[in-house]
């Protein structure tokens, strides 16, 4: 019996050791108390530097990349996060997005996104323009199929996409033709 007490003891102790690490590493970057959308939105418009970290987005959670840590920061149930890079010549494979390492071809353009439910339901219609980084970030309801649309300049591709658990989070097939 004392063996089990201590066994549960260390393990207590080891998860608030962790816990207490994980929530200093995150504030020596700025990222405390901040959720995976606030992080991915920050960096998105500017108002996060990604200097000292790396991020890899997965349909449920965004681990923060640190020197020497891993670091899971929860993702909203209610949203699916899909970067997307559209593309005419350049592209890369890609399933889960860095959002600190991941490259798009067309940075800083704008481009009409569309995606339609297979219900028929108009979840996004509107003028996005893609990041610095060459993405355009969508926040889509979850556990959805849908056709996302982008379009520019006459050119456009469309894909079915699908925000359920385990789903890409990067989308880079998209050629503009």
């Amino acid at each position: 019996m004392k063996k089990i007490g201590l066994l549960i003891g260390l393990f207590v102790i080891a998860f608030t050791l962790t816990a207490c690490s994980s929530a200093n590493d995150l504030e020596s970057v700025g990222l405390a108390d901040l959720t995976g959308k606030e992080i991915l939105t920050g960096v998105a418009d500017g108002s996060i530097e990604v200097d000292d970290f790396g991020l890899s987005v997965y349909d449920d959670e965004l681990i923060v990349i640190l020197e020497d840590s891993r670091i899971s920061v929860d993702m909203p149930e209610d949203e699916f996060y899909l970067s997307v890079a559209p593309f005419i010549e350049n592209t890369h494979a890609c399933t889960y997005h860095s959002a600190t390492g991941c490259r798009g071809e067309l940075k800083q353009e704008t481009f009409f996104v569309e995606f339609i439910d297979n219900e028929g339901n108009v979840i996004l219609s509107e003028n996005m323009d893609t990041l610095s980084n060459g993405f355009i970030d969508l926040w889509l309801p979850r556990d959805v199929e849908g056709t996302l649309t982008i379009t520019q300049d006459g050119l456009s591709a469309s894909k079915t996409i699908s925000t359920t658990a385990g789903e890409p989070t990067c989308e880079t097939t998209m050629q503009l033709s």
